[in-house]
């Protein structure tokens, strides 16, 4: 099994490393709350507005990383987010002005997230179609690992000097940044044909890539389910961690149980990528969506601490299948020539839904109570099932004619 990563193209592994690299120092996003409300004093209401502006900048940048992906290259692109993101972080540990702050956190946002749909195509471009869940499977326990490291790390750190926060984490970027700018090589088809034409206009390569995308409704639906299952999912960033509480679990309990996610992660993802990467993509993420939709509804019918970690469990194993193969499925479904900016309008799905779920579900949470947020994240998720339903035949043959 373990044969099929190792021989993945070397620069993916790169890849996997630097971003394991880059996440275990990315201190500055687990602590922006508390750093805003506590260090600088700016309150909770405008601490979780600056998350929402992370949000917004984090869309905009996914949006325009992948267009960049297709008109500059990948390499230029990631090298820009690294070391452009660092040096905002490096500027961002200065500011003591809420304004000036809030602002920088989206500028910071915006440019550090120019990366990810460049990578995505990166892979999309080394490596062959039948190994892409493999190599996107390895991405995805490879951040998750780094965002597992960075929390206690960072800990520690702010009880020194918040400062520190920004200096590692900046400097995690910039290594990042050189392992990418000293081993890695453009990937793109166009920037690596010694007889590639001349681009068009930016103006005219946006329109062509605004009107491609807007016609192909495949892929548009395929993004609404992504979508509306990402708003589902980031409530176990953000509404659960508040229910566990309101349920009276201690602090230990609470991390006990939060450890669920990431463990099954860490020793699940890459040998059920592996036994599952024989089986059609789209019946993968349609059993996924449904796993996700199961776990977080039963979570309104039980309180038990056991139950909590079941349904933890359920809805983990669900992201589990969906994390690659939607990648995957979206990276086949691309022309070759706008892969980046196909996987930067997925990849905003997810950032849209960090800036709208989030506020949403605490609103529904409060106003509502925990039987109607959970209940509602049934029926949500389950919308975006019967999407996948509906154009499960299309897209299944369309990724069947790039195979």
């Amino acid at each position: 099994m373990f044969r099929d990563y190792l021989q993945l193209p070397l620069p993916v592994r790169i890849l996997c490393l630097g971003s394991l690299i880059n996440r275990a120092g990315s201190f500055v996003l687990v602590f922006l709350a508390i750093y805003a409300s506590e260090q600088l004093g700016f309150g909770v209401p405008f601490a979780t507005a600056c998350i929402g502006v992370l949000g917004l900048g984090s869309m905009a940048g996914s949006l325009l990383g992948g267009h960049l992906a297709d008109k500059v290259g990948r390499r230029g692109v990631m090298l820009l987010a690294l070391f452009g993101g660092a040096a905002i972080l490096l500027l961002l540990s200065t500011v003591t002005h809420r304004w000036w702050f809030m602002l920088s956190v989206g500028v910071f946002a915006l440019v550090a997230d120019l990366y990810r749909p460049a990578a995505a195509a990166m892979i999309g471009d080394l490596v062959s179609i039948d190994r892409r869940p493999h190599a996107f499977a390895l991405m995805y326990i490879s951040i998750n690992l780094g965002f597992a490291i960075a929390p206690p790390i960072g800990g520690l750190l702010a009880g020194y000097s918040f400062e520190w926060l920004f200096w590692i984490d900046a400097a995690s970027m910039i290594a990042y940044g050189l392992i990418i700018a000293l081993t890695i090589e453009e990937t793109h088809p166009r920037r690596v044909s010694v007889e590639a034409e001349p681009s068009p206009s930016p103006r005219a390569s946006w329109i062509v890539s605004v009107r491609t995308i807007g016609l192909d409704l495949p892929f548009l639906s395929f993004c609404i389910s992504t979508l509306l299952i990402a708003l589902v999912f980031v409530q176990g960033l953000s509404t659960l961690p508040i229910y566990i509480r309101q349920l009276g679990y201690s602090n230990l309990q609470f991390g006990l149980l939060m450890s669920v996610n990431g463990l099954l992660i860490v020793v699940l993802q890459l040998p059920l990528t592996h036994w599952l990467s024989r089986f059609n993509a789209m019946t993968i993420v349609l059993i996924g969506g449904v796993l996700i939709s199961i776990g977080f509804g039963l979570t309104a019918t039980g309180s038990g601490l056991v139950f909590v970690a079941v349904c933890i469990a359920i809805w983990t194993l669900g992201e589990i299948l969906q994390a690659p193969f939607n990648q995957t499925i979206v990276t086949d479904m691309a022309p070759d020539e706008l892969r980046g900016s196909y996987l930067g309008l997925f990849t905003m799905c997810y950032a849209s839904a960090l800036t709208i779920g989030a506020p949403v579900g605490g609103a529904v949470l409060y106003r509502f109570g925990p039987t109607a947020l959970w209940t509602g994240t049934f029926v949500v998720a389950m919308i975006a099932v019967a999407v996948y339903g509906l154009i499960y035949a299309s897209v299944t043959r369309r990724v069947a004619r790039v195979g």
